[in-house]
């Protein structure tokens, strides 16, 4: 499935229109900072087609359902250049693995 973020209204579009840009794109710092708030948006659209359980939490006001995600993913990337979006990724499926090409 192709998830197209520019079809739709977000922040995404400011840091891809920043990743293009001739001029913001020499700032490294922002390049690579662009490219994990990405991997982020990337995450949480590719949550949306895993496979979810409900289970019972307790809280401090008694029980509540909540959905917590079967199995998690494997994030692979190829090295240097896709770190960046692998941290963002990995900044929302924290308990994931990781495997890297080299």
């Amino acid at each position: 499935m192709i998830f197209d973020l520019s079809k739709t209204n977000s922040i995404a579009n400011t840091f891809v229109s920043e990743l293009r840009d001739e001029i913001i794109q020499k700032d490294s710092m922002r390049f690579r900072k662009n490219l994990e708030r990405l991997g982020e948006f990337f995450a949480f659209e590719i949550s949306k087609t895993l496979i979810f359980n409900e289970v019972d939490t307790q809280t401090p006001l008694g029980i509540a359902k909540s959905k917590i995600l079967t199995q998690q993913p494997v994030l692979a990337t190829i090295l240097r250049a896709g770190l960046p979006m692998q941290q963002g990724l990995l900044n929302i499926f924290d308990k994931a693995d990781s495997a890297f090409i080299t």
